[in-house]
């Protein structure tokens, strides 16, 4: 997986939080930032000065500023060469420390920028790993309703006019907190974790059939929205009929799946027919995922129990 982010784009986002100045001209600003996690090519998007392992970004700290200007002008630039076999795009001197003056000319020829930031080593280097670890991260848009319920990232998914957003509605009122509706976009923040959060136009919005666009803001204040919550769990709502009444799973024990930026997360089948509560039943969903997450299985608690009263009945005979 390849991604990546222009460095013009880069700077208009986070010079003013890195306390970024040119220190060269401004050239090769369309060029890409990237970071790769391809097993024969691996590199990070941001590192210390290091041409064995290169990154996209690299830092030019106290120690790498010393030993670049110990070296002779000839040894610098072989340095530098062997830097540029590699994907590098931008040089950030931290605080205090500066390249020599034909070391900059040299990256000006290459079309890498030279930049001076006002934060020391450390701080620079993680708050630019930490700005581009969201702004690099994969993502995908989905169809749906994202709501938080009992601290969890449920999302609503189901056809269209199935009642989604007058679910969400429901839930609303009962307490709980909007994410988006319609389109969620979902983002692999970490290895292990998928974070959801609206696109900006649809923040605050739901669109409901028969009141058409309400701002829940303004209809129930700012609490009863959220701006972004990790997936938990899915929610697909299915209407009910006489073709596949019989498909639902009666015990829970058999839980499906569904696959979003490469996890996995349980998903729970909810059929929607005249009468059912399904504000409730989603908050029971939502209880039920967390004695699961607690270690507690309601459905294989019953299936034991239904067990050991079949044993019971079994020696009583004998």
């Amino acid at each position: 997986m390849s991604t990546s982010l222009k460095i013009h784009q880069f700077l208009n986002q986070y010079q003013h939080k890195l306390k970024l100045n040119f220190t060269s001209r401004q050239v090769g600003l369309n060029h890409e930032i990237q970071l790769s996690r391809l097993t024969a090519n691996t590199f990070d998007a941001a590192d210390y000065f290091n041409v064995i392992r290169t990154s996209s970004i690299v830092v030019v700290g106290y120690q790498e500023s010393r030993y670049i200007h110990r070296l002779e002008a000839d040894e610098q630039t072989k340095l530098f060469n062997t830097l540029f076999r590699g994907p590098v795009r931008v040089i950030i001197c931290s605080q205090g420390n500066l390249l020599p003056e034909t070391m900059i000319e040299l990256c000006e020829s290459r079309e890498i920028p030279v930049l001076q930031s006002e934060l020391g080593d450390s701080e620079l280097l993680d708050n630019t790993r930490y700005l581009l670890s969201r702004a690099l991260a994969e993502n995908t848009n989905e169809h749906g309703v994202y709501i938080e319920v009992y601290s969890l990232g449920v999302f609503i998914t189901g056809k269209t006019a199935v009642g989604k957003s007058e679910l969400a509605l429901s839930l609303i009122s009962r307490g709980h907190r909007l994410i988006s509706d319609d389109v969620t976009l979902f983002t692999r923040s970490t290895p292990d974790r998928v974070e959801g959060s609206s696109p900006q136009l649809l923040t605050d919005f739901l669109e409901v059939r028969g009141l058409g666009v309400v701002n829940i803001r303004t209809m129930f204040g700012a609490n009863s929205l959220k701006r972004s919550r990790p997936l938990s769990l899915i929610i697909n709502m299915v209407e009910l009929d006489r073709d596949n009444r019989t498909e639902f799973d009666r015990l829970g024990n058999n839980l499906k799946t569904r696959n979003i930026l490469g996890l996995e997360f349980p998903q729970v089948t909810l059929p929607v027919a005249p009468g059912r509560n399904l504000a409730v039943l989603v908050e029971a969903a939502a209880r039920n995922h967390l004695l699961r997450i607690g270690g507690y299985d309601a459905a294989q608690d019953f299936i034991t129990r239904q067990n050991q009263a079949i044993a019971r009945d079994s020696d009583a005979t004998d």
